[in-house]
């Protein structure tokens, strides 16, 4: 039997990845992306053609009703990936509130929002998945700016507290943490110089290749898998060895 999976900001990078990687006969793919119809569009049909389904969902994660009306839209979910996040490298010195509250707003406050109305329809069902996609700068303390390392350990907060609290429904919550991906986001943010501070980071990793969205397929498969209903509560790092647990 299928599985229904929703991944959050799946138009480009490690959400597409992912669906893509996700991808079979029998699966629905629910595409999350904001007003990226088109480049959403493109993956749902890489989709298709390895003979699962794809369905496109428009969603302002800053926005709590829009969150909400998300996961009313995706239904019956068996598996949510929060994959979706705000950037941010504004430095502490010059960090206003607002930017510290939008990047909250997106990488923590949706993911709850999601996981609580979409965790009561995978506890009726005894069966659920929920993936957060994480960051090893919560361990390094950077190179990002201090509101998306704090963000990010929220999530990494959230997801073992859910983890023991949505346990005895036979529901896993686990985290995922790429490593230093380039991703597109990442790239415009720095207006091109995302480079200089990946190739540091690169050279450091027990594996010193740079590492693709790719990369996290197979331990994405792992974590929605049947065989991994024991596994729950933790932070996989798949970055090529740039930190270790």
């Amino acid at each position: 039997m299928g599985q229904r999976i929703l991944i959050t900001g799946a138009r480009r990078g490690i959400g597409a990845a992912l669906a893509v990687g996700l991808a079979r006969p029998g699966n629905i793919l629910l595409l999350h992306h904001l007003a990226a119809a088109a480049e959403a569009e493109k993956v749902a049909g890489l989709c298709r053609d390895l003979g699962a389904k794809a369905e496109l969902l428009d969603a302002d994660l800053a926005d709590p009703a829009a969150v909400r009306a998300l996961a009313a839209a995706a239904g019956a979910v068996d598996v949510l990936i929060n994959n979706a996040a705000r950037a941010s490298n504004v430095g502490f010195d010059a960090l206003p509130l607002d930017e510290w509250q939008s990047t909250f707003a997106v990488n923590v406050t949706a993911p709850m929002l999601l996981a609580q109305s979409l965790s009561a329809g995978m506890a009726e069902r005894g069966w659920g998945r929920i993936v957060n996609v994480v960051s090893p700068t919560v361990r390094m303390g950077g190179p990002s700016g201090p509101s998306y390392v704090a963000s990010k350990a929220a999530l990494i907060g959230l997801t073992r507290s859910l983890a023991r609290s949505l346990g005895p429904a036979g529901i896993t919550v686990n985290a995922l943490s790429p490593g230093a991906i380039r991703t597109e986001g990442e790239a415009e943010l720095a207006n091109g110089r995302d480079a200089e501070t990946h190739a540091p980071l690169v050279a450091t990793q027990a594996i010193p290749r740079s590492l693709v969205p790719e990369d996290l397929v197979a331990t994405a498969r792992l974590l929605v898998s049947d065989g991994a209903g024991a596994l729950t509560g933790q932070v996989i790092e798949v970055g090529g060895g740039l930190v270790f647990r």
